[in-house]
């Protein structure tokens, strides 16, 4: 349920990622970060795993590391968010990018800060590729983390989608049952407690605050019955940017954040290529392309800049 690094406080984790699958089948792939943290380590949240320690670690360095402020990096593989403004415009981009948010800048639009910030910093990468070689053979996924702003008139249920829909509402069409998988088979359970404070493990990492707990908490709750994804959350946009998505379309097909690796695998190791469970029950995504008229062969004008942030200040609303 939580962060194993920055949440739980856990070290990094041997699991397997996507970075690692695509390097068994030889593919290129790119991180672009946008922040360093106080150690000047790139802020990224592939470095929870020790996978990424083949390519950032601290001195000394070897190849195909080098110092970076301090810091071994193999800057083909890691890079600033700079760098992906060069490559796109060279047609240097590998065939997987990352672009990792901004953690500590006011970009990644998050209440508390101006989130018209981030619109910007959207705008802007956006932009850099439709307006560069690079776009005649590139696809753009832009999502989000989580719900924001008015919720969803969708409710989370266990294991579907309409339930509890009000019946003035469409219904939403196919259920979600085919992706409300347990991707490892084990079920969210309570953290054990040392003197008070909480012990997370892998999987354990549940914590009670006073007469709240989280969700799987409780024997009757439904994640604690039946596994993690059984109940999914609010739907957040998933943006296909590409020459060749279908113009106006809006896929109904279930999927969560993890269709986009499927779509990856699908795309560079192979159609049964997975990594749990998770990803193994999510759509290719290939719904939202066509790639025989290429529909933006010539790119839109452009994302339109939004406001500055003087204009939504609050005290102008």
């Amino acid at each position: 349920m939580y962060d194993p690094g920055t949440n739980d406080g856990l070290p990094q984790r041997n699991w397997k990622t996507i970075f690692e699958e695509l390097d068994g089948a030889g593919v290129s792939w790119k991180i672009y970060y946008s922040n360093t943290d106080p150690n000047s380590f790139p802020s990224t949240t592939f470095g929870n795993f020790t996978y990424s320690n083949n390519y950032m670690h601290s001195p000394p360095c070897s190849a195909p590391t080098t110092n970076v402020n301090g810091v071994c990096i193999d800057t083909s593989h890691i890079a600033p968010l700079s760098q992906y403004f060069t490559d796109v415009q060279n047609g240097t981009l590998p065939q997987f990018a990352y672009i990792e948010p901004g953690f500590n800048d006011n970009t990644d639009e998050h209440p508390g800060a101006d989130i018209i910030v981030g619109q910007q910093q959207v705008a802007k990468i956006v932009n850099a590729l439709m307006n560069s070689q690079s776009w005649k053979d590139s696809v753009f996924f832009l999502s989000y983390d989580e719900g924001g702003g008015p919720y969803d008139h969708v409710p989370p249920v266990p294991g579907h989608s309409n339930d509890f829909t009000s019946a003035a509402l469409a219904a939403i069409t196919p259920d979600i049952s085919s992706i409300a998988v347990n991707p490892d088979s084990f079920n969210p359970c309570q953290s054990p407690y040392v003197n008070g404070v909480a012990q997370p493990t892998d999987h354990c990492d549940l914590r009670t605050y006073g007469s709240f707990s989280d969700p799987g908490w409780n024997t009757t709750d439904v994640p604690a019955q039946q596994g993690f994804a059984a109940q999914l959350g609010f739907r957040v946009p998933n943006i296909v940017i590409s020459p060749f998505t279908r113009r106006h379309y809006v896929s109904h097909i279930p999927m969560d954040h993890t269709g986009i690796i499927k779509f990856i695998e699908s795309r560079f190791i192979g159609p049964n290529a997975n990594l749990t469970a998770r990803d193994a029950a999510q759509p290719n995504l290939l719904d939202f392309f066509d790639f025989n008229a290429v529909p933006w062969a010539n790119p839109p004008s452009g994302i339109p800049a939004p406001s500055s942030v003087s204009a939504c200040n609050p005290g102008n609303l």
